[in-house]
């Protein structure tokens, strides 16, 4: 076992963890823009209050980077923050995923998800 494959199994991720890093696959985005994916469709929404503190988390743990972003006419001068997944995040997050999807084989389910539930 290499140290990197190590360090993934050490993470742990909560649902909103595995949301923010999948809702970040393959681009980057800054705090209003994942809440706006994250809420869309979802019967309880979740606010800049539980977003921050879970990308404090995923940066504590390298699992996302961030950047600031150009400052911008259009919101005033603010500038903003942009966050992506690192190497270490698409790891952890295709690792829980394979898990949920062999939990689901193992409960006898044809395909995860809560068809015919």
């Amino acid at each position: 076992m290499t140290k990197k494959q190590n360090e993934s199994e050490l993470v742990k991720l909560s649902a909103i963890d595995e949301d923010i890093l999948t809702a970040l696959l393959g681009r980057e985005l800054y705090g209003l823009e994942i809440l706006n994916v994250l809420n869309d469709g979802r019967p309880i929404p979740i606010g800049f209050g539980s977003l921050y503190p879970a990308l404090n988390r995923l940066e504590k743990k390298g699992l996302v980077s961030w950047h600031w972003g150009d400052e911008a006419e259009e919101t005033g001068g603010a500038r903003r923050k942009y966050y992506k997944v690192m190497a270490l995040g698409v790891t952890a997050l295709r690792e829980v995923q394979e898990y949920r999807q062999q939990l689901a084989w193992r409960s006898g389910m044809a395909t995860p998800g809560l068809e015919g539930a």
